[in-house]
């Protein structure tokens, strides 16, 4: 459930306050200092440097400058204004170069200065272009790790919703508003089980499309386990499920090919979260070759029937074990799915109405329970299931 957090550009130091807003201090690191100065001396030609807030250089095409520092570039930062360097200037500033020193400027923020050596005739052209892509360059690296940032908050409110008994929520409200998020009654916990594709061979990538996709709708996703995403509807997403399902069936198969989904019950608050968790849980170790997405509800009777205590299923299973096979299977399968009607399921096996009498009436006398009377029917539905759990479990079968 816990996801690192790779600070792999830029650092930012989060400072909560009591209404829990966030401040955030912009830092240019060595790892993307060293990106700036490799991506923009492929396209100009010239040697680029960077400067920290301090004015000592940490990144160059010249490796022999790295801890320098740079004069020019303190005043840039100082000020907030470019300066050129040529030799009439040249002298007043320790450790530089002819060249312009520009201020890097991200939302206001002076957060340190590029350099780019040369003739001012020359460099006078890319300069600003330069600035400019290394501003983007940073924009996208902290919206980058505010993106990290926001899952890690998620991540850890989905981990209290559906692992702990005692959920405090008083500390998930805080950590939703931390990053800008309110959830709301009703809930629906959705997971789906995915494995890689040939597009989307990585954890990371599956996430990533669900998440852009997702994003703006009232879902929290989390990444919890390998080859496992939880969804978790809350509020408007949890009115329109069927339609909002068929979306999210539509994103998985662009991804992968071999995907289930299982959707757990509606509830009402958050301490019931948890339940339509392990409801939708539950969903998928249900033995199903037919149906990709699969709700409790529809699956309900099976699950909790293969829930009950060995001594019961085996006793069960015991009993029907004489008389068992795959012909009674299909007959009582096809006579519970068509609600007890006879001629429906009879039509559903391909069979004139009187075989189906017959099997019915062979049923009753081989069980002692009559498969048209619901109070004993249940009991023969209870065996089907248990028998096909059994078999998907290999431990056995109809023969």
């Amino acid at each position: 459930m816990h996801k690192k957090c790779l600070l792999n550009f830029i650092v930012f130091s989060v400072i909560l306050t009591n209404k829990c807003s966030i401040e955030v201090n912009l830092l240019i690191t060595k790892e993307l200092a060293t990106v700036i100065v490799r991506e923009t001396m492929l396209r100009t030609n010239f040697n680029i440097n960077v400067m920290d807030v301090s004015g000592h250089i940490i990144a160059s095409g010249d490796p022999s400058r790295l801890g320098d520092y740079h004069a020019a570039a303190a005043y840039v930062i100082r000020q907030g204004q470019e300066l050129l360097i040529d030799e009439t200037n040249q002298s007043r500033w320790k450790g530089s170069q002819p060249g312009l020193n520009l201020p890097i400027i991200v939302h206001g923020q002076v957060v340190g200065a590029i350099g780019i050596s040369g003739r001012i005739e020359e460099i006078s052209p890319v300069a600003q272009l330069v600035r400019m892509t290394t501003e983007l360059m940073i924009k996208q690296s902290q919206l980058k790790l505010q993106q990290e940032w926001r899952q890690l908050h998620m991540d850890w409110v989905l981990k209290e919703l559906v692992e702990d008994t005692g959920i405090h929520e008083g500390k998930i409200d805080q950590r939703l508003q931390a990053i800008g998020c309110i959830i709301t009654a009703p809930y629906q916990a959705i997971v789906i089980e995915h494995e890689p594709s040939l597009l989307f061979n990585t954890e990371e990538r599956f996430f990533d499309v669900m998440s852009r996709r997702l994003a703006g709708r009232s879902i929290l996703l989390s990444a919890y386990r390998p080859h496992r995403t939880l969804l978790l509807c809350h509020g408007n997403a949890t009115y329109s499920l069927s339609s909002m399902l068929d979306q999210v069936r539509l994103m998985v198969t662009s991804c992968t090919a071999d995907y289930c989904i299982g959707v757990g019950s509606l509830v009402q608050s958050l301490h019931a979260v948890r339940s339509s968790f392990e409801e939708a849980e539950a969903v998928l170790r249900y033995p199903s070759n037919k149906e990709r997405v699969l709700t409790y509800r529809q699956v309900a009777g099976p699950i909790i029937i293969n829930e009950l205590p060995s001594p019961i299923k085996e006793k069960l299973i015991y009993a029907s074990k004489e008389y068992w096979n795959k012909k009674i299977e299909e007959t009582l399968e096809a006579f519970f799915s068509s609600d007890l009607n006879m001629a429906e399921a009879a039509k559903l096996l391909g069979i004139h109405r009187n075989t189906m009498q017959y099997r019915l009436e062979q049923i009753h006398k081989q069980s002692g329970y009559n498969p048209q009377k619901f109070q004993e029917a249940h009991i023969l539905q209870w065996i089907v299931w248990l028998q096909q759990a059994l078999r998907a479990e290999g431990g056995g079968s109809a023969n």
